[in-house]
């Protein structure tokens, strides 16, 4: 644990950060003066003051003999071996170009790095709630610009609609603009939404307040703006898994209140699409729109290209950093499809160990939730269990998750868990025996 501990410079790394993350689309189009992402250097140089501040305070304990819980030890292991293991696969095995891999580190594996420094450093549940709410609160400001982004559309600049250097995103022989909020592409923000609407569902579960069914509202109909299909079926499966997890029990008033939730979002489902199966809305969400059928069809094909290629390169792979952001167009094989991008980046062996350390966090937050009794422990379990449910089957054939803004929020709101998780811990340890 830190050698000494005041709130305010760690508490202010973290809030500076997550501004910046979640503003990163306005400081790029705005105040960049080069050909260089403002944005992006910005919060890459706060991820290694992070690394930097980290490392030294891990260092420090460890020939201090300052003991750690073991829970986060194990994560920190855990993701020291995944760092070891690929920077001896960048080294030794790969020959795409350095910076390439250099890129792939930081993109798969640095930009985890919140959730190994949130735990180290905040010690009250105070702090933890001023995280989540700032991030709500800045959320809800990229909301409420999104929808102002779709009903204006091609009235406001180009500069508000997307990033530099890129398109704006909309649908053959159509005026629609679909929003982004600048945190990248559509089905990266339409995927943020969800961490924001998994969250006040949480809240709304455990604290009531009506005002949240509101916000929900807001949140999820921002969502629906982006007629993106995977994040409009991820709605659903966010609410389903909250409302598992919150009225789970063995009895047949549970097992009738699940089925009728999900016998009233079939017919709602049905219902839309038998009402309004001539607009543009349902065949966009039934696959029948032209951009659909060939965003389907490409998805496909590289799926196939990829399995295509482990048939000569499954140890190897294709070199980190080849195939997410960092690669080269030009030469990816995949471009959709984060799981699939990891293991052809990495081969099978060390793909699947990226993978399995995902679904350890997601499993880690299951049991904390089914664990404990803590009310902020559980609205911060339910909403990431929820939430990495949505990722972990969108990831089969998009790469939402692997936005930016997607994939730091979820490491820091994995940290944040974490470190909650610590708390309560300690405290149950220090009560004082009968």
């Amino acid at each position: 644990m830190p050698l000494s501990y005041s709130i305010t410079p760690y508490s202010f790394l973290i809030k500076l950060m997550l501004t910046v993350l979640l503003f990163s689309g306005f400081i790029t189009n705005f105040l960049s003066v080069t050909q260089t992402n403002l944005g992006t250097l910005l919060i890459d140089g706060l991820i290694l003051i992070m690394l930097l501040h980290l490392s030294f305070e891990v260092y420090a304990g460890y020939y201090q003999g300052i003991a750690v819980q073991k829970v986060y030890f194990n994560f920190l292991a855990a993701w020291v071996i995944l760092l070891l293991l690929t920077c001896l696969k960048l080294f030794l095995i790969d020959s795409n170009p350095f910076t390439e891999r250099l890129l792939g580190v930081r993109n798969n594996l640095l930009y985890m790095l919140p959730f190994l420094y949130a735990p180290l450093f905040f010690k009250s549940e105070d702090s933890i709630a001023n995280i989540v709410r700032l991030l709500l609160s800045l959320s809800l400001v990229l909301v409420f610009f999104s929808i102002a982004q779709f009903y204006l559309g091609f009235q406001l600049p180009k500069s508000l609609l997307v990033l530099r250097g890129e398109e704006v995103f909309s649908f053959y022989q159509t005026t629609i603009v679909r929003p982004t909020a600048l945190l990248g592409n559509t089905i990266i923000f339409a995927s943020f939404t969800l961490i924001i609407f998994a969250l006040y569902l949480a809240k709304y579960y455990y604290v009531g307040r009506k005002r949240y069914l509101l916000i929900l509202a807001v949140v999820g109909f921002s969502n629906i703006l982006t007629l993106t299909r995977a994040s409009i079926t991820g709605l659903a499966i966010v609410i389903v898994v909250c409302f598992f997890l919150y009225y789970l029990k063995p009895t047949l008033l549970f097992v009738l209140r699940f089925t009728g939730l999900v016998l009233l979002m079939a017919v709602i489902v049905w219902g839309t699409i038998r009402s309004f199966e001539d607009t543009f809305f349902v065949q966009r969400l039934t696959g029948e729109e032209v951009t659909s059928q060939g965003s389907t069809a490409v998805h496909y094909q590289q799926l196939e290209e990829s399995t295509n290629y482990f048939k000569t390169n499954y140890l190897a792979g294709a070199g980190v950093g080849s195939q997410g952001a960092s690669g080269n167009p030009a030469t990816k094989i995949i471009t959709d499809g984060f799981w699939m991008q990891i293991i052809v980046e990495n081969g099978v062996v060390l793909g699947i160990l990226y993978i399995l350390f995902h679904v350890a966090a997601a499993l880690f937050a299951l049991r904390a939730f089914f664990k404990s009794d803590s009310l902020q422990l559980r609205q911060l379990s339910m909403a990431f269990v929820a939430f990495s449910a949505y990722f972990f089957a969108a990831s089969i054939l998009n790469s939402g998750f692997a936005g930016r803004a997607n994939f730091i929020s979820y490491w820091l709101l994995f940290g944040v868990l974490l470190a909650q998780y610590i708390i309560v811990q300690k405290s149950r340890h220090a009560l004082p025996r009968p």
